[in-house]
């Protein structure tokens, strides 16, 4: 059957008119087209998906990004920062944080808790690119020692600087990883300034110390000089 059947196609292509060549050829050009026109349509999707990303990714890149978080305060050995920033490329409005349970630190007892600060109750009205606010939070040592909760949740909302609203930001603030850490000591300005405290006592007990040397060496000098006077007479 295979031969009969190519003897009769060829037999058939042999008896091919021109318009029956015509016709074939109009077919197979219409059918390349089409594959043509699948591959163009295939390109112009894929292109159109990887324009979409990009953009995307610019929006995405443009967005603000504001984080939450407790740092090392740069100035106090030991000290606590709760720290706002603004990682993103544009600014950031009406930020407001929720805080749960609420922040309770040791220094609240002097009349400034964090938890009622316009920084909490009130937000941020504008936040812009890299901005960056910072307030006291607690001392390492107190807060081990204080009972006080060591981990909380804070909630962030904001809006773009269209005054569009972006994804609340949910972040997990845990103090009890800071401790059993070994870190290098760094020294700062309040520790220099201490040292020169310590100096400057020091020598004025020393200057102390030496005037009072000099005047019982005076009062010695004295004494026996009154001595061989009066053994003269």
């Amino acid at each position: 059957m295979t031969t009969a059947h190519q003897q009769l196609l060829a037999i058939n292509l042999g008896a091919w008119t021109p318009e029956d060549w015509s016709a074939a050829a109009t077919v197979a050009t219409a059918i390349f087209t089409i594959f043509t026109v699948g591959i163009a349509l295939a390109a112009a999707l894929y292109a159109k998906q990887q324009v979409d990303l990009a953009r995307q990714l610019r929006e995405e890149q443009a967005q603000p990004f504001v984080v939450v978080d407790f740092a090392d305060n740069p100035v106090m050995r030991q000290g606590i920062d709760f720290v706002v920033e603004n990682m993103g490329q544009t600014l950031a409005r009406n930020v407001k944080i929720v805080v749960d349970p609420p922040f309770a630190t040791t220094f609240d007892q002097y009349g400034y808790p964090l938890k009622d600060a316009p920084l909490i109750t009130e937000g941020i009205p504008s936040l812009p690119p890299r901005k960056r606010i910072t307030a006291l939070f607690d001392g390492a040592p107190e807060r081990r020692e204080s009972g006080l909760p060591m981990k909380y949740t804070a909630t962030v909302r904001f809006e773009d600087a269209h005054g569009r609203a972006q994804e609340p930001l949910t972040y997990i603030l845990d103090l009890s990883i800071r401790y059993s850490l070994l870190s290098p000591t760094e020294y700062g300005m309040s520790d220099a300034a201490e040292a020169l405290r310590k100096i400057a006592k020091m020598l004025e007990e020393s200057r102390r110390d030496l005037r009072t040397e000099l005047r019982r060496r005076q009062a010695e000098r004295t004494v026996e000089g009154n001595t061989g006077e009066s053994s003269t007479d």
